[in-house]
């Protein structure tokens, strides 16, 4: 599903009005009823009032629209109007008119209320406004730029105060539509309708958490309508996902599903190595071995016993050292992934171990980085040459800031254009982890997913993903495909697992442990899009 900013969805509309000979009004009439049923739903057997809160432009139009949908007997509607009457045009104008001049206003199923551009009681309005079932924000569309000024902003304040379930049109009023930002008063909606196309800020902090549950309407703007974009992004999103999963042929043997080399682990850090190994064979990879520092033999998988050890001489240190490389370049010939960095390390010999370690000579096998890989990388990013395979890296925002020597500051103000310039910079698939993580490629096509919760932030989920990414890649998949598809699952893993046992004690384990639910959800129940509270259905 493509994700477009508010100028390219402005774009679109354009193109469908101009070239495609779709009227307005029509695109008005579908975009309404979209944020009808929503309304309709939520309000069930509900008769108190349902209250529209409507802005001057063609975001009030769709107001306009809902409100003559949804009127009905025993039904009964509120309209508020943040302007004068007189100074609305085009279609939004003309349904305004039809509000008036047909029958449910006539009969007083709906009332309208024109308050102007004076300044407005919020205290007053949230108290007369609580009493209702639903309130409708349809006050800003996507054109907003700064903070909202009276009276949309103490509208909003009123709207906020109510704790009246709210369901905003296209975007909440008051975010921004390309960057997510908020710089004055935002609706903190239930549920936000947009239309067509997703909005690039409904998925970016804060906007994101200003939303609610999305669902995108389609109002008959065909994809075609989109012109060309300097990003090619895109919403992964289920119907995505359970298309691209692995096929589990009925002859298929342990060799169908790929071989994955962990090279991971050390002293102080053995659980981010039993995580990756673990996510990898959860992931459906046929086999996983373990390079682990030998003198941690005895500890490297109590308890898990489908992954392979190959013990790497390590001098006693418990560390990866150059002396081990000769014996890891004879694994890797066995592999068709190989993983480094997840808990290795950045001491001067791990270093130097790293350096060799992805000296590719003639193969083109994919490697996954993560992790102190990351952090060696970084140090020394003409590293990234040695490699002749595809590469994906996985970076936090604080690993990201040391790979492009920024600051997480940085990278949180434009997560989009770091991903890019990650992707770019090393030649890789960048995962950039966090809300919402990112996926870049090289060829400028970007992803954004729309799961995950705060209970992820935590050690060794990071640890996870990689084995994830790392079992799909053995599999097969390209490195695009492998590391978007990997994200989805784990994120739907870890929704599913707050979902059943909430987000303060979530645990990567935990993760692991919901991947095979994550994974039965895309091969058993297509019809699902998302099932966590916060993203689209």
């Amino acid at each position: 599903m493509i994700l477009l900013t508010g100028t390219e969805m402005q774009s679109a509309d354009r193109m469908a009005i101009e070239e495609m000979g779709i009227e307005s009004l029509q695109l008005m009439e579908a975009a309404g009823e979209g944020v009808a049923r929503v309304v309709d739903d939520l309000a069930g057997e509900d008769e108190r009032s349902i209250i529209i809160v409507c802005g001057k432009g063609n975001n009030g139009g769709d107001g306009f629209v809902a409100a003559r949908l949804l009127a009905g007997p025993g039904r009964s509607i509120e309209v508020w109007l943040a302007a004068d009457a007189g100074e609305l045009t085009g279609d939004a104008e003309t349904n305004w008119k039809r509000l008036n001049d047909e029958g449910p206003a006539l009969s007083g199923e709906i009332s309208l209320f024109p308050i102007g551009a004076g300044p407005v009681d919020s205290r007053a309005l949230m108290e007369r406004w609580q009493n209702g079932s639903v309130l409708v924000d349809a006050l800003y569309g996507t054109g907003i730029v700064g903070p909202p000024r009276d009276p949309g902003a103490s509208l909003i304040t009123a709207m906020n105060l109510t704790g009246c379930p709210i369901v905003a049109v296209d975007i909440p009023s008051g975010v921004n539509s390309d960057s997510g930002v908020v710089e004055g008063e935002a609706v903190l909606a239930d549920v936000t309708v947009t239309m067509a196309f997703p909005k690039q800020g409904l998925l970016l902090h804060p906007g994101r958490e200003h939303a609610g549950r999305i669902e995108v309407v389609d109002i008959g703007i065909p994809e075609g309508a989109v012109g060309e974009r300097e990003l090619d992004r895109r919403v992964i999103d289920h119907q995505w996902a359970m298309l691209r999963l692995p096929a589990r042929p009925a002859d298929s043997h342990k060799g169908t599903y790929g071989r994955v080399l962990a090279v991971t682990g050390s002293a102080e850090m053995m659980g981010a190595a039993k995580l990756v190994c673990a996510a990898a064979a959860r992931a459906g990879a046929g086999l996983v071995r373990h390079a682990s520092p030998a003198s941690l033999l005895g500890i490297a998988h109590s308890g898990r016993s489908e992954v392979v050890i190959t013990p790497i001489p390590d001098n006693g240190t418990g560390i990866f050292v150059p002396g081990g490389l000769d014996l890891l370049h004879q694994a890797r010939g066995w592999a068709d992934v190989m993983v480094i960095g997840p808990g290795i390390g950045t001491a001067q010999e791990t270093a130097l171990f790293f350096a060799g370690a992805i000296d590719s000579g003639n193969t083109e096998l994919p490697l996954v980085i993560d992790a102190d890989g990351l952090n060696l990388l970084a140090a020394e990013p003409d590293l990234r040459k040695r490699w002749a395979g595809p590469v994906v890296i996985t970076p936090h925002p604080g690993e990201a800031a040391r790979l492009l020597g920024s600051d997480t500051g940085a990278i949180a103000r434009d997560r989009i254009g770091a991903a890019v310039e990650l992707a770019e910079r090393y030649g890789a698939i960048a995962v950039l982890k966090g809300v919402p993580t990112i996926v870049a490629g090289r060829e400028k096509e970007v992803a954004l997913c729309p799961l995950g919760n705060p209970g992820m932030a935590s050690g060794g989920t990071g640890d996870v993903l990689t084995g994830v990414i790392a079992g799909l890649l053995g599999q097969g998949l390209s490195p695009w495909t492998g590391a978007t598809l990997g994200v989805y699952l784990h994120s739907l893993a870890a929704d599913l697992a707050a979902l059943d046992m909430g987000m303060w004690s979530l645990l990567a384990g935990d993760i692991l442990d919901y991947l095979p639910v994550a994974f039965g959800h895309l091969e058993a129940f297509p019809e699902l899009d998302v099932l966590a509270e916060g993203v689209w259905i």
